[in-house]
């Protein structure tokens, strides 16, 4: 074994017909299984990762495999093989190390992988106190002073900055990015609520930064308050308890959502937007800045106003998301029918149907029409 500290480690593995997974792997065509050549491949770039940070496993480090990208495999490797194991350091950002990595017989390469590895101890800030029965991926990052509690589930990937508290039973998915003094599970202010065991539920890829509050669900609703995938949740913002906020939203800096209240995918509520409990937010819908929301929201809508007051379809960000002219044509002709010719909402509806037929896009608009139970913004 060869090894330069911060560069690159070469190292090998004699294969022997002895070795016991050879008697089933395959039975008559022994094959070195490929679960192992990736181990075995992640074991050199370990090596390489502790003699880079000057550490060893008997001084407690624990050294992970966390994930593998652009894995291929060129030949197998059978009985009798010298399997020559190459890791070179591609970079290191907060304790996770990038590797590439080759395995080869006599030149021939065997499998080429990029993966990522992490000591679990630099993952986790030393004053950050995480219950036991928390439960966190290993590659999940935990900032100074921050506090995770029991029944908390973190998902691979996902960094929590300094001063974050988590209660649980949480679940957070992975790779989301959860800002400094966020507040992540607390038990709901909700009068109602009287110490049951409730959830907050969050998906993957979300950023929520800094000063976020998401309270949990109470038994008299879902239960659950329940946040998606790819979601944008900017400063100071509070999802009240059992509250939806689904897929590819942004809610903008000091926005609030009262209990029970549904966003639907790529709405956007601008600064200081407060929405009144029960409200459902349609999909595609804007609210301007500083708007008071009472009623639902249908989708593609763009509301503003305290209270809220329709204005337009929201054109701008549907021709972002690829919307067709002739669809947003359509569309706005279908605002028009709901909010500028004195029809009654259910023969709206009917021609909205009528339209629906030829035009697909009009589908989500009529189901936020006739699932509302608040009422829709006028």
């Amino acid at each position: 074994m060869s090894i330069d500290p911060g560069v690159s480690i070469e190292a090998y593995k004699n294969l022997s017909i002895n070795e016991p997974y050879f008697d089933g792997h395959f039975p008559g065509n022994p094959v070195f299984p490929g679960v192992l050549l990736v181990e075995a491949m992640a074991q050199a770039a370990g090596i390489l990762g502790f003699a880079t940070m000057g550490k060893t496993p008997e001084d407690g480090s624990i050294y992970y495999l966390v994930g593998s990208d652009k894995l291929r495999f060129k030949r197998p490797c059978v009985p009798g093989d010298r399997v020559t194991l190459e890791a070179s350091i591609v970079s290191e950002k907060r304790g996770i190390w990038k590797f590439d990595v080759r395995a080869s017989v006599e030149g021939e390469t065997a499998a080429t992988a990029t993966i990522l590895c992490a000591d679990r101890y630099t993952m986790i800030h030393p004053t950050a106190i995480i219950d036991p029965e928390a439960d966190l991926h290993p590659s999940v990052t935990v900032g100074p002073y921050s506090v995770i509690g029991p029944g908390v589930v973190i998902g691979e990937g996902t960094i929590i900055e300094p001063h974050v508290v988590i209660k649980g039973p949480t679940k957070i998915g992975a790779r989301n990015h959860i800002f400094q003094f966020s507040s992540i599970g607390e038990a709901t202010p909700d009068l109602k609520y009287k110490g049951e065991m409730t959830t907050v539920t969050i998906g993957n890829d979300n950023v929520i930064r800094e000063n976020v509050t998401i309270h949990r669900g109470t038994v008299q609703d879902r239960g659950d308050t329940c946040v998606g995938n790819n979601n944008l949740i900017m400063c100071y913002v509070h999802i009240g308890h059992d509250s939806v906020v689904k897929d590819h939203t942004i809610l903008v800096n000091n926005t609030a959502l009262a209990g029970h209240v549904v966003v639907d995918d790529w709405a956007i509520l601008s600064g200081y937007t407060l929405v009144h409990q029960f409200c459902k937010i349609g999909a595609h819908s804007f609210s301007g800045m500083g708007t008071a929301i009472g009623k639902d929201v249908p989708a593609y809508v763009t509301v503003s106003g305290s209270p809220a007051e329709a204005r337009a379809i929201n054109t701008e960000g549907l021709r972002r998301r690829g919307f067709s002219d002739a669809s947003l044509s359509d569309l706005r002709r279908a605002f028009k029918l709901i909010y500028r010719q004195g029809l009654t909402l259910e023969i709206a509806m009917e021609r909205l149907e009528e339209m629906a037929a030829d035009t697909p896009e009009i589908t989500p608009l009529l189901e936020s029409l006739k699932s509302s139970e608040r009422g829709i913004v006028r």
